[in-house]
């Protein structure tokens, strides 16, 4: 993998190495994932936290894998990043069986989970970052150039000989990224990684996974910011209860969840007859009432992309409406129609 530097504001590839070549087979995508389940305990009620899981991400990819706490997202990267072994199944990443040659396969990985932890406090984040250069096997005579690099990835290098107890919680973010990327490796599983940072950091670390990604490097990303999902990813996977449920662009995860279109049309207030009469027409999946910009709007969800706008517009024909608009559902839309719908809301 060529060197990088920071150059107005973005992380590019620099010109000083050829890129090296760390996959096992070429063609391989940079994580592979097969029917992988993880049950904690023994005996036919021991519960199972994944089940059946399977997924790719390829070199230049950004998957996003969304689900609520305790869906098992967290158990499943520990597994892809050899933490926790699988009870079943085949994890490959860069084409090594991170089962079977775990140490080989961490070697292309770096799992960021973030949060307050995972850092020496009371030792600047020069010396942490050369402490966990040496666990991440970079050559001593690239340690300090390495550093250096990315901490100006993540635009720490003006405190990089600060005491990590000093930093703020999105400091503290940010030098977990910088940790990751250390070692240049091509997959990177990042676990909420704008959680604690400012509008203007968080803005900055989503232009730095895009970097990422165009320097062909693999980001499975999970995320509770289903904004930033959409914004960042190729595609999204919707784990819950320790399956996958869906798969693809927003418009598959809508569609997994009965959602198709959406109409928004500028109204009074929803009251509970107007909700009842919308919801009773034909091919209508949701109702609910909103605000763009101060004013009152009612949504309709369609379980189809034909909306019957006409018996729409004669049940509220003698309301004031004004501008209407149909679009496809986004991605929050759609996942919160499918965590409905698996959740017993219309099925």
């Amino acid at each position: 993998m060529r060197a990088v530097e920071r150059r107005r504001g973005t992380l590019v590839r620099g010109e000083g190495r050829a890129r090296v070549t760390i996959r096992a087979d070429p063609t391989a995508p940079l994580l592979d994932v097969r029917e992988v389940s993880r049950r904690f305990g023994t005996g036919p009620d021991a519960p199972w936290a994944v089940r059946d899981v399977s997924l790719r991400v390829e070199a230049g990819e950004v998957v996003a894998l969304l689900g609520p706490n305790g869906t098992g997202k967290t158990t499943l990267a520990r597994m892809i990043a050899t933490l926790l072994t699988p009870t079943s199944g085949v994890i490959r990443v860069a084409g090594i069986d991170a089962v079977a040659r775990p140490d080989e396969a961490r070697r292309r990985l770096a799992l960021v989970l973030g949060g307050e932890r995972g850092f020496f406090l009371r030792a600047t984040a020069l010396e942490n970052l050369r402490y966990f250069a040496s666990l991440a096997g970079v050559p001593r005579r690239r340690t300090d150039g390495r550093i250096l690099e990315v901490l100006d990835a993540v635009d720490l290098t003006a405190r990089r000989n600060d005491r990590v107890e000093e930093f703020s919680r999105g400091m503290r973010q940010r030098l977990h990224l910088a940790r990751g990327l250390l070692a240049e490796p091509p997959l990177l599983l990042l676990d909420e990684p704008t959680v604690g940072l400012d509008p203007e950091a968080a803005l900055a670390l989503r232009a730095l996974i895009r970097e990422l990604r165009r320097d062909g490097r693999g980001v499975l990303l999970t995320t509770h910011h289903l904004h930033e999902a959409e914004e960042l990813s190729d595609r999204s996977l919707v784990l819950l209860d320790g399956r996958i449920r869906a798969a693809g662009r927003p418009r598959d995860i809508a569609a997994a969840g009965g959602l198709g279109e959406v109409t928004t049309l500028a109204a009074p207030a929803l009251t509970v007859e107007l909700a009842n009469r919308i919801t009773a027409l034909d091919g209508v999946r949701s109702v609910r009432s909103d605000s763009i910009a101060g004013r009152p709007v009612v949504v309709v969800g369609w379980d189809s992309c034909r909306p019957d706008l006409r018996a729409l517009a004669a049940v509220v024909a003698d309301l004031p409406t004004g501008t209407w608009t149909t679009r496809p559902a986004t991605l929050e839309e759609g996942y919160l129609a499918l965590v409905d719908r698996c959740r017993g809301g219309r099925e």
